[in-house]
């Protein structure tokens, strides 16, 4: 059954404005890995990993031919350098599907909320501005995953549970230098506008009223 679903992005006041106007921000996805600990919103020591594996142990072999066993606790990750080359553009997701709710923990990315209206059209000048920079561009919600359960690839749309209050949709372009980059698609006040961010519980209760539309 398809559900209603509306973007919206958590952020300080004072770069409400440069959102509204079009100049979005993408930090590169290893950013968040190696920020300071204490942003505990922003903090994800797992970002931009490729993989995740569950292995018990690993075989080693000596300097004489012999093989040792090495017992390894949880599961461990791998990164490539192709990560480097992503900038990411993460929002947080309203829907009206039953069991999703608002996590105050969201609070802390800031005071204000920018509502995209227009979801369809903002994704098309998202895709605008990508192609006029030559920056390939995808888009979709994280898929959240348990660490203790999950041994497979993991990129820049999966992400481990401990994050799922989150809600994460994210746009990835690629092709970057490993720099922050900034992405300018014009104007998006005729498709989009600001609320405070402690009125998105209220904003999230009066979208479960509408109606889902039937399949």
């Amino acid at each position: 059954m398809p559900y209603s679903v509306i973007l919206i992005k958590l952020l300080p006041r004072e770069f409400e404005d440069d959102f509204l106007d079009g100049n979005l921000y993408l930090n590169t996805n290893v950013y968040f890995g190696a920020m300071d600990r204490t942003d505990a919103v922003r903090f994800d020591p797992h970002e931009g990993i490729d993989e995740s594996l569950h292995v018990s142990k690993v075989e080693v072999q000596s300097n004489e031919g012999t093989w040792l066993t090495i017992p390894i606790a949880g599961p461990i990750s791998t990164r490539s350098r192709t990560s480097n080359g992503l900038n990411v553009l993460c929002m947080f997701t309203v829907t009206n599907k039953p069991g999703d709710f608002f996590d105050d923990r969201n609070m802390a990315f800031g005071d204000r909320a920018v509502v995209v209206d227009n979801l369809i059209e903002f994704i098309a000048r998202i895709k605008k501005a990508a192609v006029a920079v030559g920056r390939p561009v995808s888009h979709r919600p994280i898929e959240y995953v348990d660490r203790d359960l999950h041994s497979g690839p993991m990129g820049p749309f999966r992400k481990f549970s401990t994050h799922g209050y989150q809600n994460e949709f994210r746009f990835v372009l690629a092709s970057g230098n490993g720099e922050p980059y900034r992405l300018q698609i014009g104007c998006i006040r005729d498709i989009a506008h600001s609320i405070p961010a402690a009125q998105v519980p209220a904003f999230w209760e009066a979208m479960r009223q509408v109606p889902q539309a039937d399949t």
